[in-house]
């Protein structure tokens, strides 16, 4: 008569118990998944960088697929994949030359899931490729990253700045940022103010272009070397100009001491060796050098391939001083640490070819004091194969000879390059007669680089 009701719990629980293992495998898959997709989309962007900046290297008249590979390594070693959460990755890169573009496969394993890592495609490693392509632009040889001061660049008296073949960048918004003054003459395939530009029309060929953009520091990601205890404690090889004047005034050779104190003609050089002082020759390793290095008359220096830290003391080459070195690199950190070569030092350098600092030749401390000044008085410094990198720095040019005139290239990126007096400075931009890099920013620029799917 009376219906009995039936419970249901049982059913329920049952029906509960058959699905929370559904349930769980559902959400834990779900968490896999997003897991797994957005470790590839960290990758593609990771590639996608990687890629960009192997192109914009390899937009360079002269990089090489092997130097490509070198930066895209040392960004990988420097730890910056684990900015995407990667703590390791396996690259491949590969270049094409005619094309102007560059592959980058990268590959990991999938990071340890719940449920799909046991099911294909969840297990097997992350393969992500991507492809940039580089199109090329003008040629930039001098870069002046003053932004106010008059005279960012400053060519005075007789001195003559010569870059035919690239173009000359002032970021200073001065009226007068731009400066050749007396009977200088600066001479480029363009000259770009950010402001305005002082001097008459035989002063410029051909006249700047005014109100120009500013040109950003080029290699204000070019990551400096590290710095680790010192190898060198005030290295001093041969002697500078006064002992050598002593010298010659207590042996009677009196036109030594009149030559030095000249300084000029290489009659220093001239009468050292005619007075039968002979040479001495030193060979240097890179290394930490605290408290500067001097190289003084009578001292041959040849530097063996490698970055020379100069901490804390400057690079001094005096007259009679010789400084040769193929494929070196100075750091220049610390107080004090600029360089000065003399009237008559002798110097022969070229950048390295492959490194972090491949196709630079000076490196100067960012943190250093802005405005300290770097100075070439030498009448033989023909060979200087690379780049200035002063960024906090004046780069001054007071020679008597041609500077630079039988280097395949020489690009400049300083806070102010000044010249006086007599000199003429030579820029080239023979980028494909030598096979060091032109550091990206400078040489061939003002290119589109964009991502090819």
């Amino acid at each position: 008569m009376f219906g009995v009701a039936k419970n249901k719990s049982g059913n329920v629980a049952m029906l509960t118990a058959l699905m929370t293992p559904l349930v769980l495998a559902f959400a834990g898959g779900g968490v896999d998944f997003f897991r797994w997709n957005n470790e590839r989309a960290n990758l593609k962007q990771l590639a996608d960088t990687l890629a960009t900046r192997g192109a914009r290297e390899f937009l360079l008249a002269n990089a090489t697929s092997s130097q490509i590979e070198a930066v895209i390594d040392s960004v990988l070693e420097s730890g910056y994949a684990q900015n995407y959460g990667f703590s390791s990755v396996v690259s491949e890169v590969s270049t094409d030359l005619a094309e102007g573009a560059v592959t980058v496969k990268l590959t990991m394993p999938p990071s340890q899931g719940l449920i799909l890592t046991n099911y294909v495609p969840f297990k097997l490693d992350h393969e992500i490729t991507s492809t940039a392509v580089a199109l090329g632009g003008m040629n930039v040889c001098v870069v002046a990253l003053e932004d106010l001061d008059r005279g960012a660049i400053s060519v005075t008296t007789n001195s003559k700045l010569l870059a035919d073949e690239c173009s000359i960048m002032s970021n200073s918004i001065s009226t007068e940022g731009v400066v050749s003054g007396g009977s200088s003459r600066i001479e480029a395939g363009m000259i770009c103010s950010a402001g305005g530009a002082y001097g008459r029309e035989n002063n410029f060929a051909p006249m700047p272009t005014m109100d120009c953009p500013a040109y950003a520091d080029p290699l204000s990601e070019r990551a400096a070397p590290s710095v680790g205890s010192c190898d060198f404690i005030d290295a001093e090889y041969g002697e500078l100009i006064d002992d050598v004047v002593g010298a010659a005034a207590d042996t009677g050779k009196n036109l030594i001491a009149q030559a030095a104190k000249g300084h000029g003609g290489g009659k220093v050089n001239k009468l050292i060796n005619g007075a039968g002082l002979s040479a001495t020759t030193y060979t240097l390793d890179p290394g930490v050098y605290c408290g500067g290095l001097t190289v003084g008359s009578l001292a041959n220096v040849e530097l063996n391939p490698g970055i020379y830290i100069i901490k804390d003391g400057p690079l001094l080459v005096g007259l009679g001083g010789k400084v040769s070195g193929e494929n070196v690199s100075f750091y220049l950190t610390g107080a004090d640490s600029t360089f000065f070569f003399g009237p008559e030092a002798v110097l022969s350098l070229t950048a390295p070819k492959l490194g972090s600092l491949a196709g630079i030749l000076f490196f100067e401390d960012r943190s250093a004091p802005e405005g300290r000044v770097h100075r070439i008085l030498s009448d033989d410094a023909r060979v200087l194969l690379g780049t200035f990198y002063l960024s906090r720095g004046v780069l001054m040019v007071a020679s008597l000879l041609p500077v630079a005139d039988q280097s395949a290239y020489t690009a400049i990126v300083a806070r102010k390059l000044q010249m006086a007096g007599n000199p003429t400075l030579v820029l080239n931009a023979d980028y494909a007669g030598t096979d060091i890099p032109v550091p990206e920013g400078v040489g061939p620029v003002g290119s589109t680089v964009f991502l090819r799917e």
